[in-house]
């Protein structure tokens, strides 16, 4: 493949960057180790940086529906809007990276006038689920659908960790906000006969105070609650000393969960609702569409191993900027 100059958003900031989510990271490095430049002139700007860096060829948006949200949200959604028909204007390559159907804030007005007009003009939007192929077709396949493409998420590392004596049957990991259903799942623990002597530890930065409070008010011999940023240290104990590892994403904004790729190098039984790629993943995934169906999956059966590192394999960072390129 030709060298290509990339503009990527958001630019991993690791001073900034206190998520933990390496997504962006691997996401640009994989463009460097190909041999290609990533422009990333005032990368603290957020948005504006964009146009800090026309030189670049090809330009990559990762969740735009963010945008809003962002300091100055408004101002920096005005920019983008402006943003997007100069692209077209320069004929620059528009990349669409459609990770949600929409914030994992709820509706909002600026955030679906931001993805109408990534459709609009992006030359290709790529998805990490089969799921997001049919979303993107629902809403825009009158005039867009030609430009969706289905690339799965790339793994984090090939490693399969070790497994440690097991503490919990059931880990709950990563940023804790409401759409993750996690206050939701535990109302159904208290009621469930099933439940009552299950070991489940929850751990991640509480995102809203008043939520994180409401879980921890559930939280008792059995039921533990670590309210803080876990280190990636810290996060590989804790889930290789639990029999499964359960996601209780709530199906109104997840398209692919970068947790659950992350989850698979550790070989335990992984649960997810049955959605996005969750759902590509039923090989290696146990789907659910309602709790009590939670209680039918045996954790204690050996992960399929097989397909595990058949993923693993397949889907490397390394391999990502050559897939892309084909659909540019």
């Amino acid at each position: 493949m030709s060298q290509k100059v990339y503009y990527i958003y958001p630019t991993y900031n690791p001073d900034k960057d206190t998520s933990g989510n390496l997504y962006i990271k691997y996401f640009t490095e994989s463009f460097i180790e190909n041999e290609d430049y990533v422009s990333n002139c005032n990368v603290k700007l957020g948005i504006i940086s964009a146009f800090t860096n026309l030189k670049a060829e090809v330009f990559i948006f990762n969740w735009v529906d963010l945008i809003p949200y962002k300091r100055y949200g408004s101002i920096q959604t005005i920019l983008f809007i402006f943003l997007l028909p100069l692209l077209w204007i320069l004929n620059k390559k528009l990349v669409w990276i459609l990770h949600n159907k929409q914030s994992h804030y709820g509706p909002n007005y600026l955030v679906t006038k931001v993805m109408d007009l990534m459709a609009r003009f992006a030359d290709v939007v790529i998805v990490h689920s089969q799921e997001g192929v049919e979303f993107f077709n629902e809403k825009y396949a009158a005039k867009f659908g030609f430009k969706v493409r289905h690339i799965p998420h790339p793994v984090y590392s090939q490693k399969i960790h070790a497994h440690i004596d097991e503490k919990w049957d059931y880990i709950i990991w990563g940023g804790i906000g409401p759409h993750k259903k996690i206050l939701e799942f535990l109302e159904y623990v208290e009621q469930s006969s099933f439940f009552r002597d299950k070991k489940i530890l929850i751990c991640g930065q509480g995102q809203n105070e008043n939520y994180a409070s409401k879980i921890m008010s559930k939280t008792n011999t059995n039921i533990h609650f670590i309210n803080r940023f876990i280190t990636d240290k810290e996060l590989k104990d804790l889930i290789s000393s639990s029999r499964s590892t359960l996601f209780t994403f709530s199906p109104d904004s997840v398209l692919s969960s970068g947790s659950l790729i992350y989850s698979l190098n550790f070989n335990r039984r992984i649960i997810g609702k049955n959605v996005g790629n969750f759902r590509d993943l039923k090989g290696i995934v146990n789907c659910y569409d309602t709790f009590d169906e939670i209680e039918k999956i045996d954790i204690s059966k050996p992960q399929n191993r097989e397909a595990v590192c058949s993923y693993l394999e397949e889907n490397t960072w390394n391999k990502f900027p050559n897939k892309l390129e084909n659909f540019i």
